[in-house]
């Protein structure tokens, strides 16, 4: 008997069970393989989806970026935002290229520095161009109040480092109005480590840096002075000062060029220490520790500076002074930069991490709106902003007569104070004039000054000499000068600053006229003298006092000599003449000298010191007695104010003069 025949249905299966499976799972890891080269090579059909919606949209692709990171419309609305910044912001950009360029061994590194913020967001590239850009309009809040801040710095304040800081708040404001807070995250650090590029004001830089140029001076002196006997010389330290002095050989200073100023290239290496803990550190703890060993970092390597000057001096003298310093400093960077790596690099060794087996998943690349994205509401507000405040901002400040940039002014004919007179009816020269090198000159900042000595004639042969050294220096044009004062410099070089105090000059008022030339001379006070006859090319002439004579003060200062509060005392006392008037306090010669309204700027420092004087008291009365006499001799150095502000001098040569 036959057995059960099976239906087709119910045989087949069986029967070709095999092939069927093996054909399906080769055409499954075919078709898989050539899905997932399409989707790598963009032309999966959800590629083609994304990029043809994104195409629809105005949108690019991630792969037609500029170094990964800018489209091309991108790029174009960097450059025209970079543009518009410049252009609002041009005045603080010219002067910090002035301040940089003239002091690259201070601030040089300002134009390294948005070099650097631009890699940190290049280096986050990935992360960038995955995250979405937004309008975010609370950022106009901060953008607007930073162009509003510089204003009131640049008119009310007149502070360079303010007005850096409020371009720094301009552009953390326009980029979280154009990128949106997410965005942000990834710019706010490059955005923040811009402020290394702003110059610090003087005074607080050299009221910071001043203490440390100390102990670097004394670290420098214990390491040469551990040297020395090895190489045959010796050393002393004179508060910023040491004298390096070879067996046989003359003494050789270090460092006087830096005696009353405060150490270099310390904001160098705080923003080198920035960039190494913002590349290299991984955590934040890490970062701050970097940044806080940078202060003790840069005294180390302004130690290990000077020590090379003194055993390189041994060798040759002319290796302690010029532009070696500047050089030995920019190479002790490099040093410098592997101490912070190392640093970074023991950071990492306190804390053993165990590695992580969680890799940071990307997301896809976020379309851009393309060229259509010149067009979006807050990239063109915020362009026509800062174009409409830069040109109010300039309209404004030249119809309020506002003068932002000082013009030099010299007195008729270049008078120098080279040419006072080395003698007075009480006074006279003793020795010849102290000349300093070129590069005290260079610190000193300027080459129009004076150092002399004179005696009093009028002491009997039983009584002790009086001798009252003058120092004068004329300054003019730069806004944010600190001036030169024994509290600074003397101190750095070696002396101890016990008391201070203001006291009045007491000069002969009979000598004075009122000024007929000049509008409410009497209110104002503004008298003129006549130029004695024992002026050697003066006499007879009259001169312009400074504004109110006879409020005239010295800022006097009581030092100890090689720090000793019981030896050998010094009295030094000074004051500034300056645009017509006169001030007593470096702080206030400021503000009298560099009034907006006044187109020209100057100032003159007159300081008196001796060792003959018993008190701050005493000094003013010499004081009194040697200013008194050469008052009209040292007003013919300096422009008749009067005249400046009449706009009778300085004639300025016009296109039309005939000459």
């Amino acid at each position: 008997m036959p057995g059960p025949k099976w239906p087709i249905c119910q045989e087949s299966p069986p029967k070709l069970a095999g092939p069927v499976i093996d054909r399906t799972l080769k055409g499954v890891r075919k078709a898989t393989l050539t899905t997932v080269s399409q989707s790598t090579s963009g032309n999966s059909p959800l590629s083609r989806l994304e990029s043809g919606s994104a195409s629809r949209a105005g949108g690019v692709p991630g792969g037609e970026r500029i170094g990964g990171l800018l489209t091309p419309p991108q790029v174009v609305m960097v450059v025209a935002l970079v543009t518009a910044i410049g252009f609002l912001f041009w005045h603080w950009i010219l002067r910090q290229h002035w301040m940089s360029s003239g002091k690259p061994a201070d601030w040089g590194h300002a134009y390294v520095i948005p070099l650097i913020s631009g890699y940190l967001v290049w280096r986050e590239r990935e992360k960038v161009v995955r995250t979405p850009i937004t309008t975010f309009w609370p950022g106009l809040l901060p953008f607007l109040l930073g162009i509003a801040a510089y204003f009131v710095s640049v008119v009310v304040i007149r502070n360079h480092m303010a007005q850096g800081l409020s371009i720094i708040l301009t552009i953390a404001g326009l980029a979280l109005l154009l990128t949106g807070p997410k965005m942000f995250r990834l710019l706010f650090l490059p955005i923040a480590y811009l402020v290394f590029a702003i110059t610090i004001a003087d005074r607080i830089m050299d009221s910071i840096t001043f203490q440390m140029q100390l102990i670097a001076s004394q670290g420098a002196g214990l390491m040469l002075g551990i040297i020395g006997p090895l190489m045959g010389f010796a050393v002393e330290v004179k508060g910023n000062t040491l004298d390096v002095t070879p067996k046989g050989g003359t003494t050789i200073p270090l460092n006087v060029a830096e005696a009353c100023s405060g150490m270099r290239m310390v904001i160098a290496f705080i923003a080198l220490a920035g960039a190494v803990a913002l590349v290299s550190a991984r955590h934040w703890w890490q970062r701050v520790a970097v940044i806080a060993l940078a202060l003790p970092v840069a005294v180390l390597m302004n130690v290990v500076r000077v020590a090379v000057l003194g055993i390189a001096s041994t060798f040759d003298g002319e290796l302690a002074k010029g532009d070696v310093h500047m050089m030995i400093g920019t190479v002790l960077l490099v040093p410098g930069l592997l101490l912070f790596l190392g640093i970074v690099w023991a950071l990492a060794k306190v804390v053993e991490e165990a590695p992580s087996e969680k890799k940071a998943v990307l997301g896809p690349v976020i379309p851009t709106r393309g060229w259509s994205a010149l067009s979006r509401p807050a990239f063109v507000f915020s362009i026509l902003v800062m174009i409409a405040c830069g040109v109010s901002m300039t309209a404004g400040i030249r119809y309020a007569g506002i003068h932002l940039r000082k013009k030099e002014i010299y007195a008729p004919n270049h008078r120098a104070l080279i040419s006072l007179p080395t003698e007075t009816p009480t006074w006279k020269q003793i020795g010849t004039d102290k000349l300093e090198s070129a590069e005290i000159e260079e610190t000193l900042g300027t080459k129009n000054y004076i150092t002399r000595t004179f005696l009093r004639k009028d002491r009997d042969k039983n009584q002790e000499p009086v001798e009252l050294q003058l120092h004068a220096a004329y300054y003019t044009g730069g806004v944010d000068t600190v001036p030169h004062i024994p509290e600074r410099c003397y101190v750095g070089g070696g002396m101890t600053a016990l008391h201070t105090e203001t006291v009045p000059l007491k000069l002969d008022p009979s000598l004075w006229s009122l000024h007929g030339g000049a509008r409410e001379a009497e209110k104002r006070g503004v008298y003129r003298q006549r130029v004695p006859n024992w002026s050697p090319d003066g006499a007879g002439s009259s001169v312009t006092l400074p504004i109110d004579p006879g409020s005239m003060k010295l800022r006097v200062t009581e030092f100890a000599t090689s720090g000793n509060v019981n030896g050998p005392k010094i009295y030094a006392g000074y004051l500034f003449i300056a645009n017509g008037g006169h001030v007593s306090s470096a702080e206030a010669v400021r503000l009298l000298a560099f009034d907006l309204r006044n187109d020209y700027a100057y100032y003159l420092k007159v300081q008196f010191t001796s060792r003959s004087v018993k008190s701050a008291e005493e000094l003013g009365e010499l004081a009194s007695s040697l200013l008194g006499e050469l008052l009209p001799e040292v007003m013919r150095c300096v422009p008749d104010w009067i005249e400046v502000e009449e706009g009778r001098y300085p004639v300025e040569r016009t296109d039309k003069d005939p000459s």
